[in-house]
């Protein structure tokens, strides 16, 4: 009778044992479950790097896991595109727009990519071509403003200077920088831009 005892003791606890192996631990309470998910559908990216941003999503997701509580593919990379900016909307689109949906992990690639062309653009686009003083911002409304020209002809209405706008990036005339084709091109090089006499 001792070793009958002694075996369903063993039994039992073994039985625990691989229970626990084999990740069918107790559910844990309803408030936790609860706090997780909501916590996982509440991230945003911020002012966090994406590195650190997908490691959060991800805790959440491996506690989650932990609870019982196992997150679907699609569900992951749904929470992933809800909680970064309007920067990323290029690739957001991309991933949407896919025929075949885009793994964790293909989507992981793609935003730190896209995180890191970003930082080169910002690194290499100098701040003062966004500069204007207000005198410059005045003669430049002033150049663009009617004017009256009397003329040795009998003629009706007023005569119109057109002042000629010139690129500050690409030094082509009929445009300004926030319309040049080549603002983005971070390996364009102006070669063109002249400042008017």
């Amino acid at each position: 009778m001792v070793s009958y005892r002694k075996t369903l003791i063993t039994f039992a606890l073994n039985s625990k044992i691989v229970l626990l192996l084999l990740g069918f631990c107790p559910r844990q309470t309803t408030s936790q479950l609860m706090f997780y998910r909501r916590a996982l559908h509440s991230q945003r990216k911020g002012d966090l790097s994406m590195k650190e941003f997908l490691m959060k999503i991800k805790t959440y997701c491996a506690n989650l896991a932990n609870c019982g509580e196992i997150i679907s593919e699609h569900e992951h990379v749904t929470t992933i595109l809800n909680g970064i900016p309007p920067e990323y909307e290029p690739s957001i689109s991309i991933i949407v727009a896919s025929q075949t949906p885009y793994s964790v992990q293909n989507v992981i690639s793609m935003l730190i990519d896209a995180e890191a062309c970003q930082q080169v653009v910002v690194s290499e686009v100098p701040c003062s071509a966004n500069l204007v003083s207000r005198e410059s911002v005045e003669s430049t409304l002033n150049d663009f403003a009617p004017t009256y020209r009397p003329s040795a002809s009998r003629g009706r209405g007023r005569g119109h200077s057109r002042a000629r706008i010139q690129c500050q990036l690409c030094g082509k005339t009929g445009h300004l920088v926030d319309q040049c084709y080549y603002r983005f091109n971070a390996s364009y090089k102006s070669t063109g831009y002249r400042p008017p006499p």
